[in-house]
């Protein structure tokens, strides 16, 4: 019998043995998970850390370029024309473990979708209404004259706060209807992303629409600079006269621009194009100047083979001697 209890014995201690050998691998297999986790977030956190840092570096280092170029202009320097090394060279910033890169674009060679939140877009009376205004742009990109109307009132009903559809619109009653609803902003968009929600906004006339059309931080619409309008974007300035200024003609305008540029608005009213009896040349020169009211800044830079893009809009209305942040967006999709 001693010999069955001796065996037995032993086989539970080897048994308890094992057990604590599972149970001390489990509390190890534990613990370097966690530690593994913690060295993973301290790790994280400092990429982001070194992340932001840069993108902090970037609007210090847009900023000065920016209004060393404003300044430049007005004292006699080239304007701001699609030309102009701010806008057609790339600014490398150098890091002690890589580089990165900035690319400047006028941020007023657009239409202002925020110019549709209020009935008048900050607009007199006398001058193009905003939603004529789109009309006209969406027109030159294809759509029909009930298309382009419908679209615009699309839009509109998006951005205000009241619950009227407009003719052609759509309001909550609408995208709460869908399979996975939603609801409109009900307020002014910050990214023209936000079209793609909007009802009639295909793929396609995302694509030809985007980059004329803006989400600026103000009701009023775009006062355009005339410098920096390229023959392609001759539609925003045919929109400003409702169509009345034919677009091969605005495109026939900017293909002429002087090799400065035009130096007021006065001079750039004064061609024969706008001579014309239709053309309202005084509600037009409110919406136009001949340098930018905001410049956006595209910085992008690489930490640890990471991508870092940051989209900043800095204000310029008060030329080189005001340039303010007003918006950044980490990535760099409208």
């Amino acid at each position: 019998m001693s010999v069955i209890r001796s065996r037995n014995e032993r086989g539970a201690a080897l048994i308890i043995v094992l057990l604590l050998a599972a149970t001390l691998s489990f509390i190890v297999l534990a613990l370097v998970t966690a530690i593994s986790l913690s060295a993973q977030r301290t790790g994280g956190a400092a990429l982001r850390g070194e992340i932001l840092w840069r993108a902090v570096s970037a609007e210090t280092i847009a900023k000065e370029a920016i209004t060393e170029a404003l300044n430049a202009a007005q004292s006699g320097g080239p304007a701001l024309t699609p030309d102009h090394p701010l806008f057609s060279e790339q600014l490398f910033i150098p890091f002690t473990d890589g580089a990165g890169a900035i690319i400047f674009a006028d941020a007023t060679r657009c239409f202002n979708l925020n110019s549709l939140a209020s009935g008048a877009g900050g607009q007199d009376a006398d001058e193009v209404g905003p939603e004529t205004e789109l009309a006209e742009l969406l027109k030159a990109v294809g759509l029909s004259d009930t298309e382009a109307s419908n679209l615009a009132n699309v839009v509109k009903d998006w951005i205000d706060a009241d619950d009227i559809q407009s003719i052609g619109g759509a309001e909550d009653s609408f995208y709460t209807s869908l399979p996975t609803p939603y609801r409109t902003g009900g307020g002014p968009i910050a990214s023209v992303s936000e079209l793609r929600a909007m009802q009639g906004v295909t793929p396609e006339l995302y694509a030809a629409v985007s980059p004329l059309v803006c989400a600026l931080p103000t009701s009023e619409g775009s006062v355009i600079n005339v410098n920096a309008l390229s023959p392609d974007q001759a539609v925003l300035l045919s929109g400003l006269t409702e169509g009345r200024l034919p677009v091969r003609t605005a495109e026939d305008i900017l293909r002429e621009r002087p090799p400065g540029g035009w130096t007021s608005k006065e001079q750039f009213l004064a061609l024969p194009a706008f001579q014309d009896d239709e053309i309202d040349s005084n509600a037009l020169g409110g919406r136009i100047d001949v340098s930018p009211r905001y410049i956006e800044a595209i910085a992008g830079a690489t930490v640890n083979e990471i991508d870092m893009n940051v989209r900043l809009l800095f204000s310029a209305a008060s030329g080189g001697t005001d340039v303010a942040l007003i918006r950044r967006e980490l990535g760099t999709d409208r």
